[in-house]
């Protein structure tokens, strides 16, 4: 039997002393994480040498990945947009966890966390970030960022466990004319992974991590059209650090990630109080991994690009109802195949 706890809801200002109390604690554990990270000690045990390091590969792709798609998005600070959340949704063998909040302007915190279990395989992750920043003006923030992530994969063959933390800087510009964002980071940090092959001895290897992201996004109104215009550059890298990988060689990986996309809503029909929106657009997305270490052990380069496209009407009525009809085709240009559909769906109020 399956039990469902599921909260959700925007508490921006009611959530504030719990804010202030999560804040406080996050920011005792991260700066602890970051203490025990920098000044761990280059420790390695022998294990068995090829089968680690295909591990390790792996589980540097996984980990460079989750921090690249997990980073905070800090629009809310300069938009309408309230910044404070929570949502919750937990089973027996699964779950999910988001927090955000932010203190008197500056001083905001972002919680994530997943775990499930499918089979014999078992996965944790949890992302935590806090922030200070200033404003310069209106339309220009900038401050600095503590991260800490962590990740566990247990299965048949192998159990890896890594634990990270990395700090920078950031900052959110405003066009002065449109609701148009530009947001930039800069973040450098180390991290330390333990693999261990069931049956066998245990590997800990550290590793340094640097990460850049610059990311533009909002809207563009032309009368009755509006165009949502959204770019996002990504480069990580995660280095075994010198006399960090133990028994293994030097190796490491480098993820280059860029997104842009178009959408569009352009008003049809306005009459008697009911508005018809035509609603469509489209994204590329192009990801480069590169690995490099031993020649027999490092898997070939990869680069994967897919595209998706989408186009959908709304009725939006008097009384706030809603009839929406939406298609989409996504996956195009991927080796995977396609997927593509049709959506309706009906929204009334009273």
């Amino acid at each position: 039997m399956s039990k469902t706890h599921v909260h959700n809801g925007v508490h921006a200002a009611t959530l504030l002393p719990a804010v202030r109390q999560v804040v406080s604690r996050w920011c005792v554990l991260v700066l602890a994480v970051i203490f025990w990270l920098f000044g761990i000690g280059d420790v390695g045990t022998r294990a068995d040498t090829v089968e680690t390091q295909k591990l390790m590969f792996q589980f540097q792709n996984a980990r460079t990945n989750k921090l690249v798609l997990h980073q905070p998005d800090l629009v809310a600070f300069l938009s309408e947009a309230r910044p404070g959340a929570l949502n919750a949704n937990i089973t027996d063998h699964r779950g999910t966890l988001t927090f955000s909040g932010s203190v008197d302007r500056g001083l905001w915190a972002r919680l994530n966390g997943r775990w499930g279990e499918n089979g014999q395989r078992k996965d944790k992750y949890g992302f935590g970030a806090m922030g200070l920043h200033a404003y310069v003006r209106s339309t220009l923030i900038v401050g600095a960022m503590i991260e800490a992530d962590y990740l566990s994969q247990a299965g048949t063959v192998s159990d890896r466990e890594g634990l990270g933390a990395m700090v920078g800087s950031y900052f959110l510009a405003r066009n002065a004319n449109h609701p148009l964002f530009f947001e930039g980071r800069l973040l450098y940090g180390k991290a330390s992974d333990d693999i261990r092959l069931l049956g066998g001895s245990k590997e800990r290897l550290n590793t340094r991590r640097r990460l850049a992201q610059l990311k533009m996004s909002g809207q563009l109104r032309y009368g009755i059209t509006t165009l949502i215009p959204s770019i996002l550059a990504s480069y990580a890298t995660d280095d075994v650090s010198p006399r960090g990988g133990g028994s293994l060689p030097k190796q490491g990986i480098r993820l280059r990630r860029i997104k842009m996309g178009l959408d569009f809503r352009h008003r049809l029909r306005h009459t008697n109080g009911a508005l018809f929106i035509l609603n469509g657009g489209g994204a590329l997305s192009s990801t480069s991994t590169r690995r490099y270490g031993s020649n027999a052990l490092a898997r070939p380069n990869q680069r994967n690009g897919r595209g998706r496209v989408n186009l959908g009407v709304s009725y939006l009525t008097k009384a706030g109802g809603a009839f929406v009809i939406d298609s989409f085709v996504d996956g195009l240009g991927a080796p995977t195949p396609q997927n593509y559909g049709l959506k309706a769906a009906f929204d009334i109020r009273f």
